[in-house]
């Protein structure tokens, strides 16, 4: 019974946030305005953030058929985070073969050094990226956001323990029947790293579809803005425009975990059962 409390309260809490945008989408901008005058205004009352006195469709009327440069900058995120996606499965996929099956004596040493580089913050490989990109004379395009993302550590750190851990049986009987190494990459090593290619899909989709310093620092052109940075440009007399903003943002993220949540809550499991 307690278990079931303490879960309902965990749920509510992660929840609230998801719902706290719906409710804020079906109000005008000035019971949105009035609730966050009430939060910020020490000599006002706080009003809880429940239900919308009066629900309207204002917002997004004035999203979906007055503002074409929303349409803009979800047309960008999806292109950009696509791209980059799919170039990291391209890239991470065969690096971790290479990592989990090479002979090759210095490959540990070579793999811990590319999990360090993982793990170092955007701050610190801002200016490399920035010179580099600049001499290549991508800055100011979608290019300095997706080159940079396609080579990201994490989903070789991902994937790797999923293709170390096939029997070494199977594999060599593969290679005994003739198989190329190719072929048992494609036929064997990719369909049993499924969960870890998910988990990699969903992680890097939630983490590039909100990035927002990488467009900050490489991007200063309005039209290739991505949603963070035209949710960040909304006037602050639109509230409701902005929550309108936010609650179809969430909609691919959301889209991408019923589809994959599965595989991703598998994977986790097994990372921790050290399967």
């Amino acid at each position: 019974m307690i278990k079931k409390i303490i879960s309902s309260i965990v749920l509510v809490i992660c929840l609230y946030p998801i719902l706290f945008v719906l409710i804020g989408s079906l109000m005008g901008n000035d019971e949105v305005s009035q609730y966050f005058n009430s939060v910020f205004d020490s000599k006002e009352s706080i009003e809880l953030f429940v239900l919308p006195k009066y629900v309207t469709l204002q917002a997004y009327i004035e999203i979906l058929l007055d503002t074409p440069s929303f349409f803009a900058a979800f047309w960008n995120s999806v292109k950009t985070t696509l791209l980059i996606l799919c170039g990291q499965l391209l890239v991470s996929l065969p690096a971790a073969w290479w990592f989990a099956q090479s002979s090759f004596r210095g490959k540990k040493l070579l793999y811990q050094f590319y999990i360090v580089v993982m793990i170092l913050p955007f701050v610190v490989t801002m200016l490399p990226q920035y010179l580099v990109l600049k001499s290549l004379g991508l800055l100011n395009s979608h290019y300095s956001i997706v080159l940079p993302a396609i080579f990201s550590a994490l989903p070789v750190f991902i994937i790797c323990p999923y293709f170390q851990t096939i029997p070494e049986e199977i594999l060599e009987s593969s290679r005994v029947d003739g198989a190329k190494e190719w072929q048992v990459f494609l036929n064997i090593g990719i369909p049993l790293a499924i969960p870890g290619i998910w988990i990699s899909i969903i992680l890097n989709l939630i983490e590039y579809w909100g990035a927002v310093e990488a467009i900050i620092v490489f991007v200063e052109e309005p039209k290739l803005w991505t949603l963070p940075m035209f949710l960040n440009s909304i006037q602050m007399n639109k509230p409701g425009v902005s929550f309108v903003a936010a609650a179809i943002s969430m909609i691919p993220p959301i889209l991408i975990m019923m589809l994959g949540g599965r595989h991703l809550e598998e994977g986790l499991l097994n990372q921790i059962e050290g399967k």
